[in-house]
């Protein structure tokens, strides 16, 4: 039995990322995120300063979700852990089986 990663048929050629030539899926949405910068950043970042300043003010009279923001911003959001278990609680067994 021929492995699916083995098999010689099939060529995709890449753009060194990863991704198959042509493929434009990275740039879906971001013409929204483009078009939000712009915003920002215009009249030397007045806009953004200002909406920083809320959240911080919002920050210091103890709003949780814009403290839960900052931290996240600042130090990166927290890495989540995600644990596989049968039904019963015990972990699954792994098993791999070569055939050629």
């Amino acid at each position: 039995m021929e492995s699916t990663l083995e098999n010689k048929d099939v060529a995709i050629n890449t753009n060194g990322k990863g991704a198959p030539l042509g493929n434009n899926n990275n740039k879906r949405g971001k013409l929204f995120y483009d078009a939000l910068r712009v915003a920002l950043i215009q009249e030397d970042r007045a806009k953004l300063r200002k909406i920083t300043e809320k959240l911080v003010k919002a920050a210091e009279d103890g709003e949780a979700w814009a403290i839960k923001e900052i931290i996240d911003r600042v130090d990166g959001k927290a890495i989540q852990g995600t644990e596989i278990s049968g039904a019963d609680g015990t972990p699954f067994k792994m098993v791999v089986a070569w055939e050629r």
